[in-house]
């Protein structure tokens, strides 16, 4: 029953372990693909935190995965929604519906409500992946203190523990000569 008991904690602490060092990897790579924004951007697919409601579908805190694709930009119509930076605000992503599309030398040019232009260098994507809740915990882990307290710390903690491993084990291998 001990020896079962003990399998099943290590088999536990394995997997932690792994699903530990998983998220610190992401988060990681996630704070380094920051672009000018703060929009983490892996290739052609911006992680964007949703931080106010766009619109029913998505809610504060949703975590949005949103592929920038050329061949989906040439398929954009009016009635489309489209994510999209706002260059005179610094961290926004907005999400508006075009009234227009305009095509140029194979550049594309997204006509919003009220006449407001949206560049492809400015677009974003459309059709996200939605993980509902994910974006706090992602917020959360990427702040500065988040990212001191859940990974940092805990990853140097372990580094501790494993030089005072390899001391003791030192130690008792000098006793033993």
């Amino acid at each position: 029953m001990k020896n079962t008991l003990k399998a099943i904690i290590k088999i536990l602490l394995i997997v932690f372990a792994v699903l530990y060092a998983g998220v610190a990897i992401f988060v990681t790579v996630c704070l380094l693909n920051l672009n000018k924004q703060r929009i983490t951007e892996l290739g052609d697919t911006s992680i964007v935190i949703v931080n106010d409601e766009f619109s029913s579908e998505y809610e504060k805190g949703d975590l949005l995965f949103i592929k920038k694709d050329k061949t989906e930009a040439a398929k954009i119509v009016a009635g489309d929604y489209i994510f999209f930076y706002n260059p005179g605000e610094n961290n926004v992503i907005n999400y508006a519906e075009v009234n227009n599309v305009i095509e140029s030398n194979g550049n594309y040019t997204f006509v919003l409500n009220n006449n407001y232009n949206v560049y492809y260098d400015y677009y974003v994507g459309r059709n996200p992946y939605t993980l509902k809740a994910a974006g706090t915990v992602l917020e959360v882990l990427e702040s500065q203190f988040g990212f001191l307290a859940l990974i940092i710390l805990p990853t140097l903690v372990a580094i501790i523990f494993e030089i005072y491993a390899i001391i003791i084990e030192v130690i008792e291998l000098k006793r033993e000569a």
